[in-house]
């Protein structure tokens, strides 16, 4: 039973869908000693505990949360000059982005831990993290203070997100989840393309680039009051303590982890922009990359004194195909957003010399499929209850737009990219946060937050490995392109033009060659969508094997 005033687990109503949804899903339920038909006829139909204006206000709070740390993911995009101008060390700069990305893999351990501690002082503590870390970015003095900055944003960011899914996962039915879980699908898709528009409009204004910092404050102190009173207090474990809860954790697992998830971000970011890939730094992370995820394997395998229900790493679902499955196509679909969120407006700056805010207005296609799709395929996946059939052709969609934009260069339509990136937007709208709610139906009721560790963890990683791909083979093809038409360049100048049309050498250049130099660097950039073909091949076949059977059934 719950304590007064604190929910202990998801709503009761919904316990009774858990024998069903094991059923359909070809697993019978082990966890529950009575029979189907006594669970089915304990309740008529599940409810939500929290409903009417304080549960329009928490879903409200919950989904802008998700907008922020998404924007903060982009919002350096267009303000890493500014930054340079006031501290310099330009050897420093890519620790900023890198910085954010290996805190956001904080998304398995806050996924462990949502799942022991009291969910709203978890979520306010991410908060709380978050803004610290907006804070010190804002008002940082030096590019140290700007690193620490963004590592602590990265935290408290994903730890935040793992916290709204949390929510949505614990306070919906199975039924309406999907369509909740849109609304994040929309945020997100939403928060990464105008955090560079966001920063680059503050960085551009007597304001200064501080306030694309300090503006989460001001957002936060906002949603504070329904964060303090119309968000529930949820203990998943009530019957332990603060310090057997402690105890519980495996801190063994989240130091291998965080060493491994570091290592490998580096190794990734890094490569083929501030070390050449064969360099002896670059295959140094590789080689403690491989490491490292060795030694997280063996410690989640066969550290004898944590339980298995205990171990960071959720092994008992990696077990089975078609939840690795899910967890890939979230990794596919979600670089693949990242990929032509971040590469889409600079094809559009350098073939027709946009604006960071003009460049941004031309996502609108990707937005509005992604934010469209993601609601029709959550409205109607559990009325169909089928989700295999949105996988197939969402990752068609994808595949198909991809390669579409691999072919483009400096002279394609504008029209032409809209087209092809709203097929993108498609695509992704159909799967890309429809995974957290089929892994609810398909397990039972005490694996929700290890489901919602083992998908976000899929995510982050897919946003690192796959977007950094795709630099890698920007940064390796524009400069071999560059250098071809202006062989007394140094590498210093080719970087200016890599970084914009907006310097002095570019502008310098004779307009004939301008215009090569451009058309080289849309090739350059269409090739970065050849990761997005890549992984969505693999996500189609794979897409192809998943389970037809129905999961959702009616009430």
């Amino acid at each position: 039973m719950a304590e007064a005033g604190v929910i202990s687990s998801r709503p009761a109503d919904e316990e009774r869908y858990d024998v069903e949804k094991e059923h359909n899903a070809g697993e019978p339920d082990t966890s529950s000693s009575r029979s189907a038909e006594q669970e089915l006829d304990t309740v008529a139909k599940p409810v939500r505990p929290v409903t009417g204006i304080k549960w329009a206000l928490a879903y409200s709070s919950l989904i802008v949360s998700v907008l922020l740390f998404s924007m903060d993911n982009t919002i350096v995009a267009d303000i890493q000059p500014s930054i340079l101008n006031s501290f310099g060390g330009i050897d420093k700069l890519p620790w900023i982005g890198l910085g954010f990305q290996a805190g956001a893999m904080t998304v398995l351990p806050a996924g462990q831990a949502y799942g022991t501690f009291s969910t709203k002082t978890m979520f306010l503590a991410s908060v709380i993290l978050f803004e610290v870390g907006s804070a010190l970015c804002g008002g940082a003095p030096n590019m140290n203070a700007m690193i620490v900055g963004r590592v602590l944003t990265g935290v408290g960011g994903a730890a935040t997100y793992c916290g709204g899914l949390t929510y949505i996962t614990v306070l919906t039915t199975e039924h309406e989840r999907p369509l909740y879980m849109a609304g994040i699908a929309v945020m997100y898709a939403v928060g990464s393309v105008i955090g560079p528009v966001v920063g680059g409009g503050f960085a551009d204004s007597r304001a200064t680039w501080r306030w694309a910092f300090y503006i989460n404050l001001v957002i936060a102190a906002a949603l504070a009051p329904a964060f303090l009173w119309c968000l529930p207090a949820i203990d998943p474990k009530p019957g332990l303590r603060f310090a057997q809860k402690l105890r519980s954790q495996d801190w063994v697992g989240i130091v291998v982890y965080y060493g491994f998830t570091t290592v490998f971000t580096m190794a990734v970011t890094f490569g083929g922009a501030v070390y050449a890939w064969g360099s002896g730094s670059e295959i140094t992370l590789w080689v403690m990359t491989g490491v490292l995820l060795a030694a997280f394997a063996l410690v989640t395998l066969y550290h004898p004194l944590v339980p298995s229900a205990a171990k960071l790493y959720p092994f008992h679902l990696a077990r089975r195909l078609e939840l690795n499955n899910l967890q890939y196509q979230l990794f596919s679909a979600f670089g693949c957003l990242l990929i032509t969120v971040y590469y889409t407006p600079l094809i559009f700056q350098f073939t027709r010399g946009d604006t960071p805010v003009e460049a941004g207005v031309r996502l609108l296609p990707v937005v509005c499929m992604v934010g469209f799709f993601s609601i029709v395929s959550g409205a109607l996946m559990p009325k169909l209850g089928y989700h295999m059939p949105w996988y197939v052709f969402g990752n068609a969609l994808i595949l198909a737009g991809s390669a579409c934009m691999y072919t483009i260069d400096s002279h394609t339509p504008a029209s032409r990219i809209y087209g092809f990136t709203t097929l993108i937007g498609i695509g992704i709208g159909c799967t890309v946060l429809a995974g957290f709610s089929v892994v609810q139906v398909m397990l039972p009721a005490q694996d929700a937050n290890a489901a919602v560790g083992f998908m976000a963890f899929g995510q982050a990683l897919g946003g690192i490995a796959v977007l950094g791909a795709a630099g890698s083979v920007f940064q390796n093809l524009a400069p071999r392109y560059i250098a071809a038409l202006l062989p007394g360049a140094s590498t210093a100048e080719i970087q200016a033009v890599m970084a914009g049309t907006n310097s002095a050498f570019f502008y310098g250049l004779d307009p004939a060659v301008r215009e090569e130099v451009v058309s080289a660097i849309t090739r350059a950039l269409s090739k970065t969508f050849a990761v997005n073909v890549a992984a969505t091949a693999v996500a189609f076949v794979w897409s192809l094997t998943m389970s037809r059977k129905k999961l959702w059934v009616k009430s």
